[in-house]
């Protein structure tokens, strides 16, 4: 008895080594999985590789924190600065961002999948071969963004202002884009196949060897972008030298 005994403490032992520590200070690998973390100043802190899932961070400055390899999936981040920030790698999925800033943070490869952005600001930041997938974003901004080959596949996006972003070989297929401002931006490579277009800016654009095929273009301005080699509605590929119209 007293051999399942022991037995039965360490397992309780081990479990509870597991659990988060809310009162654990920010660092390295920290687990603050569920925990309040809200309003408080964590600008500058080393929380890489933290498991932060669940956690709220309303209010919080996470300014200049370094964040890479965090896990932050399914958690509440409600007007929280992450400025400057770097958050490679990071998974943000199923998240709840609202009212957040990300000016000049560094996201490449972080993954954003399914989460709800709203009113939120990533401009002049770094999200390169990002992971929006299915991700529903409102009235948010992509201004001067860097977001070479991310992934915004089946993204649902409400007013997006990606107006001089920089996403070649960016993927939105199958996308609800309509009345998004892509001015501007540098798209070449980027494929829009099966999205809705309707009434989308791309006024001096480059869309230079991107795809539109089978999206749907109805009040969509091309005025001044550049078509070269585009492939377009009906498979039509556009000559090159092609501006604003596909010959």
């Amino acid at each position: 008895m007293m051999k399942y005994g022991l037995i039965f403490l360490s397992l309780i032992l081990t479990v509870n080594t597991a659990y988060a520590k809310c009162e654990d200070e920010a660092a390295a690998s920290v687990n603050w999985t569920g925990c309040d973390k809200s309003g408080l100043d964590l600008s500058g802190v080393d929380l890489k590789s933290a498991i932060l899932r669940r956690v709220n961070f309303s209010g919080t400055n996470l300014s200049n924190a370094r964040m890479q390899d965090a896990d932050l999936s399914f958690s509440i981040l409600k007007n929280t600065n992450f400025s400057q920030a770097r958050m490679e790698r990071s998974r943000i999925n199923n998240a709840k961002i609202i009212n957040s800033k990300f000016p000049q943070a560094i996201l490449d490869e972080a993954r954003l999948s399914r989460s709800d952005i709203q009113f939120t600001d990533f401009s002049n930041s770094r999200i390169n071969k990002a992971n929006f997938y299915e991700a529903k974003i409102k009235d948010s901004q992509f201004n001067k963004t860097e977001l070479n080959k991310a992934d915004f596949t089946g993204a649902k996006i409400s007013k997006g202002n990606f107006e001089e972003a920089i996403a070649q070989e960016t993927l939105f297929n199958r996308a609800d884009l309509e009345a998004a401002n892509f001015s501007k931006a540098y798209l070449k490579g980027a494929k829009f196949e099966e999205a809705n277009l309707i009434d989308v800016l791309f006024t001096e654009s480059n869309l230079s060897e991107a795809s539109i095929r089978d999206a749907i273009i109805d009040g969509a301005i091309f005025t001044g972008a550049k078509l070269d080699s585009t492939t377009w509605v009906r498979y039509q590929r556009c000559r090159n030298g092609s501006v604003g119209v596909c010959k």
